[in-house]
């Protein structure tokens, strides 16, 4: 049952690629608000704007996404139902930016998977998103404040997941909540581990390997410790 979470946001992962019909090309440019960097022709979506939401199932396969500082505080915004998925991607700002992924107001759905080595680095995610991180990618996060607004991060084994101003004590205080690992509540010390990241401003979270896993690597440094003494 542990990994019951992982494998249902796998499983979505897979079919929101599959049935997509928003697809990044990333013809022109890094900006997602650029027409021209995305296939439309099997969707509704006539464009894609900034606080604009986009009702259709977002895929970004080997790209590299960067949201533009236009002044103020923009979002990249999926429709109510709808998802992004990046694989082997990164979402990034531009130098400055404090823009970020997320929902309309009043949303009640939107989910973002993260995949095969993807990099998720907005300033925050907002208004009902659901992220979900594999155990081959990162998010990093910019914002203080609360970076994580109305919204809930699950982790995998081996993701890996910062805040670049969020210390510790903030973390614990205004995150842990909303953390789950393959779907169970983030605990400190049981399933994650919170250190400081940037410095003394930010956070890191780790996931504590299960105990096989930690038994296997045990196993390995004391066979490779017998080797040494041959």
């Amino acid at each position: 049952m542990k990994n019951l979470a992982a494998t249902f946001a796998t499983l979505a992962a897979s079919l929101c690629v599959s049935q997509a019909t928003v697809v990044w090309t990333g013809a022109a440019s890094a900006d997602p608000f650029d027409d021209g960097n995305w296939d439309l022709s099997g969707s509704g979506v006539t464009a894609v704007d900034s606080n604009v939401s986009v009702s259709d199932d977002i895929v970004v396969t080997d790209g590299n996404i960067a949201i533009p500082n236009l002044g103020g505080q923009v979002r990249l915004q999926v429709g109510n139902g709808f998802s992004i998925t990046l694989d082997n991607s990164t979402l990034s700002l531009v130098g400055g930016g404090n823009d970020g992924v997320g929902g309309a107001p009043g949303s009640t759905g939107v989910e973002v998977y993260l995949t095969n080595g993807s990099q998720f680095n907005p300033f925050f995610i907002v208004n009902a998103v659901s992220l979900y991180i594999d155990g081959t990618s990162s998010a990093i996060f910019g914002g203080g404040g609360n970076p994580v607004n109305i919204s809930t991060i699950d982790l995998t084994r081996g993701a890996e997941l910062s805040f670049r101003n969020e210390t510790p004590a903030a973390f614990t205080s205004e995150h842990l909540s909303k953390i789950t690992v393959d779907g169970e509540p983030a605990v400190a010390g049981v399933n994650i581990l919170i250190n400081p990241f940037n410095g003394a401003a930010g956070s890191a979270i780790t996931v504590i390997p299960e105990p096989s896993a930690l038994g296997l690597m045990g196993l390995s440094a004391l066979l490779l410790f017998r080797r040494r003494r041959r």
